[in-house]
C-alpha cells in the first residue's frame, strides 16, 4: 500500500559545508583535493555546490530519435540554485520551460537523486520525484567518486538503467540517463563562463523566501507547526480488508521532528517500523505531500518512496486533500489531512471522498520522542 514512509539525511562534513557555503556567498571555491577525499558523497555534494547561486549554458549532446522533449543540439541553462548541507538543488532550463529540478540529497550512506516536476502554476506533475539511489559495482561501471556519481538500478526485466552526473567544478557538468552503459540523453554545461540566471522555476519562491499560501492552507501549516518538536501516540481505525501492511493492532506514532519556514517532517513510526516519513512543502500553488521511505540501512526504498501529490483546492485550515490527477480505475484517489490543533491529527488515503485507510493520533497528550526514523 502506497501510503506512507520519510527519511532523514545526515549533516554534511565540514569540508563539504565549507565549500558550499563559500559557494553561496560568491567566493571563489576552494581548490580541489588532490587526493581521495574520505567521503564521496560528501565531496560529490561540495563539487555540486561550489558554483551555487551561478547559472551555466549547455547543450543536449544525446537523446533518443523518438524523444518528444530533447534534441540533440537544443540549448539548455542549468542554475546551481539553492544549497544546504545536506541537499543540493539545480533547476534546468529549455528555453521558457521551468519544469524540471535535480534534486541530490544526502542520505544514509550516499545520495539520493530525485527529479522535481512542475506543472507552469507551480503544482507538481503526477510524473515527478522519480529517481534513484547512488549506485555501486556491478551495477555501477565504477565506484562513486567525487567527481562522478551513477543513481541506477536494474529492472525486473534485467536492464541496467539510470542516471549519470559528472561534475568537474569550473570546467564541465554533464548529466543523462544510461541503458546497459549506453549513453540515451547526456547534457553538457561549461562550466568555465556563468551565464545570466534564467528565473524561478515553476512552483519555487524566490531563493531566500518562502511561497505565500491562501489563508485556509497558511492555517493548516500553522496548525502543523505549533505541535513541532512533539510526538503523540495513535491507533489505526481504518484498514481495508486483505491490507498486507497494517493488522490493525500497531502502536503508532507520529513526531513532528522538523520544521522550517518551507518545510515540514512528519516520522511515522509503526511499532519497530521506523521506515516512513511525510514531508509537507510550500509551492507557489499551495501544499505538496510526499512519501519519504527508507529500509532500515537508511537507502531509500527503490520500489516505493516519494510518492504523493498537490492540494487542487484550498480547502480549510483543519483539513487538506492532496488528490491525484489522474484517476485510478475511474475513481479519485489520494491522501486527507487533518488537524485540529491540541485534540487530533488524522492521515489516510481517500478514494472518490470515503477513507480508505486512516490514523489518528492523540494531540492531548504528547509522547517520548521516539529513535531517529532510519536514513536520518
Amino acid at each position: 500500500m502506497r501510503d506512507m514512509t520519510i527519511r532523514r539525511v545526515p549533516n554534511f562534513v565540514a569540508l563539504a559545508l565549507g565549500l558550499i557555503l563559500t559557494g553561496c556567498a560568491g567566493e571563489p571555491a576552494a581548490p580541489a583535493a588532490t587526493e581521495a577525499p574520505a567521503d564521496v558523497h560528501a565531496a560529490f555534494l561540495a563539487n555540486l555546490g561550489a558554483a551555487c547561486g551561478q547559472a551555466f549554458a549547455g547543450t543536449v549532446t544525446t537523446a533518443p530519435e523518438d524523444h518528444q522533449g530533447f534534441v540533440p543540439g537544443s540549448r539548455l541553462v542549468m542554475h546551481i540554485r539553492a544549497c544546504a548541507p545536506d541537499e543540493v538543488s539545480i533547476p534546468v532550463w529549455m528555453g521558457d520551460n521551468g519544469s524540471r529540478t535535480w534534486v541530490f540529497t544526502r542520505t544514509a550512506g550516499g545520495v539520493d537523486l530525485r527529479h522535481d516536476h512542475r506543472h507552469a502554476d507551480g503544482r507538481s506533475e503526477p510524473n515527478t520525484f522519480y529517481g534513484s539511489f547512488v549506485a555501486a559495482p556491478p551495477v555501477a561501471t565504477a565506484p562513486p567518486s567525487a567527481s562522478r556519481h551513477e543513481f541506477k538500478r536494474v529492472t525486473d526485466a534485467g536492464l541496467n538503467t539510470g542516471w549519470v552526473v559528472e561534475i568537474v567544478p569550473g570546467e564541465r557538468y554533464t548529466y543523462g540517463t544510461q541503458r546497459d552503459g549506453e549513453w540515451r540523453h547526456r547534457f553538457d554545461f561549461d562550466l568555465t563562463t556563468p551565464v545570466e540566471a534564467p528565473g524561478d522555476p515553476w512552483g519555487h519562491a524566490p531563493v531566500g523566501t518562502v511561497a505565500a499560501l491562501p489563508a485556509p492552507q497558511q492555517a493548516f501549516w500553522d496548525n502543523l507547526a505549533r505541535h513541532c518538536g512533539q510526538a503523540f501516540a495513535g491507533r489505526l481505525t481504518e484498514v481495508p480488508e486483505g491490507n498486507q501492511t497494517f493488522t490493525g493492532d500497531e502502536a503508532l506514532i507520529v513526531h513532528f521532528r522538523e520544521c522550517s519556514d518551507g518545510r515540514l517532517k512528519l516520522p511515522f513510526h509503526a511499532d519497530d517500523d521506523h521506515s516512513r516519513t511525510w514531508i509537507f512543502t510550500r509551492t507557489t500553488a499551495g501544499i505538496d505531500l510526499r512519501h519519504d521511505h527508507r529500509l532500515q540501512s537508511g537507502v531509500p526504498d527503490a520500489q516505493s518512496t516519494w510518492y504523493g501529490a498537490h492540494t487542487q483546492a484550498e480547502g480549510t485550515g483543519e483539513r487538506q486533500e492532496f488528490l491525484r490527477e489522474e484517476l485510478r480505475d475511474g475513481a479519485r484517489t489520494g491522501w486527507r489531512v487533518e488537524i485540529v490543533p491540541g485534540e487530533r491529527y488524522t492521515y489516510g488515503t481517500i478514494r472518490d471522498g470515503a477513507w480508505v485507510f486512516r490514523a489518528d493520533f492523540d494531540l492531548t497528550a504528547p509522547v517520548a520522542a521516539p529513535a531517529a526514523p532510519w536514513g536520518y
